[in-house]
């Protein structure tokens, strides 16, 4: 099983406030969006990127520890 290593924050645009979502891979479609996959729970999620006003991808290499 893969785990969540990639979190992504945007906002969309004309909308106030961010959202977060964590995916195993993100594939780029070529047609203007963002396929996020969960393989745990094997959802596949779209974003329309032509709707984001921004968008932040980061990285979760497992080095950080919560105390």
């Amino acid at each position: 099983m893969e785990k969540v290593n990639l979190v992504l924050k945007f906002q969309m645009a004309g909308k106030a406030g961010c959202y977060l979502r964590g995916a195993a891979r993100i594939k780029v479609d070529g047609r203007g969006g963002l396929t996020l996959y969960d393989t745990d729970t094997a959802v596949a999620e779209k974003i329309d990127l032509s709707k984001l006003q921004s968008l932040s991808i980061r990285f979760l290499d497992g080095t950080c520890q919560a105390a």
